[in-house]
């Protein structure tokens, strides 16, 4: 675990830096700067565009984490894996962007009613869904040789800082939203090149290949688990943007747009499981190959009460600022823009609710993928697809976005429900104590610490205090009950190092 404590640690802190960033942008200046209807277009154009570019990859990200440990070798060719995956990956995303493109009578017949700007900026997605497509390959190639922090920044915080300063130029009307979207299509080409060129220098991997046919590659079966495997991604990412899709084509952008600025908020409780997947998936993957099923288990239960944890305290901050989240948005020019999120606060509660059973199942969907089992991921996604689905089509209509916070709540919880009965029942391996009954307990506590204690007239001053407040209360509650000995350690090692205490 001592890889996966010194990258998680680095990892949470990039995205945590990069959550403020996301938080910046999404609170204080998306509302100001841009309406409903266009905020709801740029939550759609990425969402589809993930959709686009996971079905592009043909399962590439997902083949190289699980067999590159077998095609690894001493003089970096690698049997000329890494060529062979870029160019399939090549292959799908012009295949892809081809049916895209006959597609588009129907997609625009269902948007063109209730999302007119969607038909205006449709062929967008191409470049936007192969820049994606390019650095979910660079990045899974850097995981591999565990060089995962450089592309957390790229995509978490630059992305962002760059989105920051173009809403900004919105603001001194040096652009128009056309144009910001074009820009941020062109940050998205920028941090590819960049990584491309860090893990060119980063002496890994051999520009040569020896073998043009690639004959050491055993193609049929790496062609079979990628397919088979980007069913199941695509579908379990379709379970994340399902809602913002229907709610556009259902009851249009603006609608859509205020529910994707509470998942959006909600998101933040899902950083430190996105932090600690970058490195503990490939170390799953390399246990596998060896038939470590005891170092699979610590991590299977260390990332679920170590995101728990983390997870849970960020949603009840969250709820414990909501009178201030409110002031900071409440502009004399939007107050009839934001009435609908004040009183929809409830959105967030649900949606957090979801991330927190997803976080919770810690590592239960990816031991089931790399495993030789992998299989019964595509049915659990493909169920659940249609679970959710299912609910939103009848939720929508009448309860709007909480519809379809309900049916996201409902879907994650029975997914995981599912994976975590069958690795208990089929490895003997789960990730439950009565460790996370207590972090449970110590939330809820929170909830009420929070609720009664007085507010301060000033909401940047009542931030700082409520947040500290009841950080400390949960932090020394968590380090008390010792939760996580790996967090409790590093809180030692950082006490002594101020001298606070002793060895």
């Amino acid at each position: 675990m001592g890889i996966v404590k010194k990258q998680a640690y680095k990892n949470t802190a990039v995205s945590y830096f990069g959550m403020v960033v996301a938080y910046i942008n999404t609170i204080l200046l998306f509302p100001v700067f841009t309406n409903n209807e266009q905020y709801g277009l740029y939550n759609l154009l990425i969402g589809l565009s993930v959709l686009y570019s996971l079905v592009a990859s043909l399962g590439i990200p997902q083949i190289i984490s699980k067999y590159f440990p077998f095609y690894r070798t001493p003089d970096r060719h690698h049997n000329g894996f890494i060529h062979w995956t870029a160019i399939l990956s090549l292959i799908g995303f012009v295949a892809t962007t081809i049916l895209f493109i006959l597609l588009k009578p129907v997609i625009v017949h269902e948007y063109i009613k209730t999302s007119s700007l969607l038909v205006q900026y449709y062929y967008y997605l191409v470049p936007l869904a192969l820049f994606t497509v390019f650095f979910n390959f660079l990045e899974m190639t850097g995981r591999i040789i565990y060089r995962t922090i450089f592309s957390s920044f790229l995509r978490d915080v630059l992305v962002r800082l760059i989105t920051t300063v173009l809403l900004g130029m919105i603001a001194i009307g040096w652009i128009d939203f056309k144009l910001f979207i074009v820009l941020y299509i062109v940050s998205w080409g920028l941090i590819c090149v960049i990584l491309l060129v860090n893990l060119a220098l980063s002496g890994e991997f051999s520009y040569r290949v020896n073998d043009l046919k690639f004959t050491a590659l055993q193609k049929k079966e790496l062609v079979n688990y990628g397919l088979i495997t980007v069913v199941s991604v695509s579908v379990y990412v379709l379970l994340q943007k399902v809602d913002i899709i229907m709610l556009s084509a259902i009851v249009g952008d603006a609608e859509q747009g205020i529910y994707s600025w509470y998942f959006n908020i909600a998101m933040v409780i899902s950083v430190p499981a996105s932090a600690l997947s970058r490195t503990t998936y490939q170390i799953v993957s390399d246990a596998w190959k060896a038939k470590d099923m005891k170092n699979i288990a610590g991590v299977y239960n260390k990332t679920s009460i170590v995101q728990m944890l983390i997870g849970c305290l960020l949603f009840v901050g969250i709820i414990s600022n909501k009178a201030n989240l409110f002031s900071l948005i409440h502009h004399p020019k939007n107050i009839a823009e934001f009435n609908a999120k004040i009183k929809e606060f409830n959105i967030f509660i649900v949606i957090g609710l979801g991330f927190l059973v997803d976080i919770t199942g810690g590592l239960n969907t990816y031991i089931v993928t790399t495993s030789h089992k992998y299989r019964l991921v595509t049915v659990w996604v493909i169920c659940a697809s249609l679970l959710c689905i299912g609910l939103n089509y009848f939720l929508i209509p009448t309860y709007g976005g909480m519809g379809a916070a309900i049916a996201y709540l409902a879907t994650m919880a029975a997914l995981n429900l599912c994976t975590w009965y069958y690795i208990k029942t089929r490895f003997h391996m789960q990730p439950f104590t009565a460790k996370h009954l207590i972090v449970i307990a110590i939330t809820v506590a929170c909830y009420f610490l929070g609720r009664y204690l007085w507010r301060i007239p000033n909401t940047y001053v009542d931030i700082v205090v409520r947040s500290g407040v009841i950080t400390l209360f949960y932090g020394v509650s968590i380090y008390l009950f010792n939760i996580a000995p790996d967090v409790n350690e590093k809180v030692d090692k950082t006490l002594i190092k101020l001298k606070l205490r002793s060895q």
